[in-house]
């Protein structure tokens, strides 16, 4: 009988090289594919993020109470940077959580530790001495925003005056429009703009229904006919 030839070690090794290559063909394809969708999702998602964070600050100047202050500030922190905050009390009633109607909210930019920021939220109470409400801005829990930013710029114009600046001072009227520049880490840059409502003057009295008799100068009701009453009816009239 004939014997039977079987493969040489040279053949093996051809045999061993194209399986290496497809398979290292078919492992950088997959993985290729893995990590476009893992770069799409983390779009998606920063994305979302900013949407999300325009949308509540939106909804936070055009909420701010009548007499709302707001304050644009460099905070220092020892070793780490300084903080590009804004501050705004009373803070508005949806963002509201505490017993004390007075208290503050502050949007704060923070060093990352990497050359970078993120945005959170943070409260303070109003009526504490600027450095007792700096010291709790340092130690409270922060509620985070908006990761991964380079640069934030904010300005803010008044009403009236459309002449933007970089500072506002709680002193200062009401500013009309906010403006925010966001560059992300991404190297996307995105500018926005706010409308404040103006303040709005509060009334005192009791609304005038056409029925409420004028007040003179003096603060004194007006002199009128006495009141009648089924007790006290009014004489009758002379011929």
């Amino acid at each position: 009988m004939k014997r039977a030839r079987g493969f040489t070690l040279f053949e093996v090794l051809i045999s061993i090289a194209i399986f290496m290559l497809l398979a290292g063909g078919i492992f950088a394809a997959v993985r290729a594919a893995f990590t476009a969708s893992a770069e799409i999702a983390t779009a998606q998602l920063d994305s979302e993020r900013g949407n999300a964070f325009q949308q509540f600050l939106r909804k936070f100047f055009q909420s701010l109470p009548a007499d709302a202050k707001i304050e644009l500030r460099l905070r220092k922190q020892a070793g780490r940077g300084d903080v590009v905050e804004l501050l705004a009390w009373p803070m508005p009633p949806f963002l509201r959580f505490g017993t004390n109607s007075g208290d503050g909210m502050a949007i704060s930019a923070m060093p990352d530790g990497r050359g970078n920021f993120r945005i959170a939220l943070g409260y303070f109470r109003a009526d504490d001495p600027p450095d007792t409400r700096d010291r709790r801005l340092e130690e409270t829990q922060w509620l985070p925003l908006l990761p991964n930013v380079s640069t934030v710029h904010w300005r803010f114009a008044p009403e009236r005056n459309p002449v933007f600046s970089d500072t506002w001072n709680a002193g200062n009227a009401r500013p009309g429009i906010a403006e925010l520049t966001l560059r992300m880490t991404n190297g996307s840059e995105s500018t926005f703009a706010y409308w404040i409502p103006p303040l709005q003057r509060r009334s005192t009295g009791a609304p005038d229904d056409g029925n409420t008799a004028p007040q003179p100068p003096g603060g004194e009701p007006a002199a009128g006919p006495p009141p009648t009453s089924e007790e006290n009816p009014p004489p009758p009239a002379m011929r």
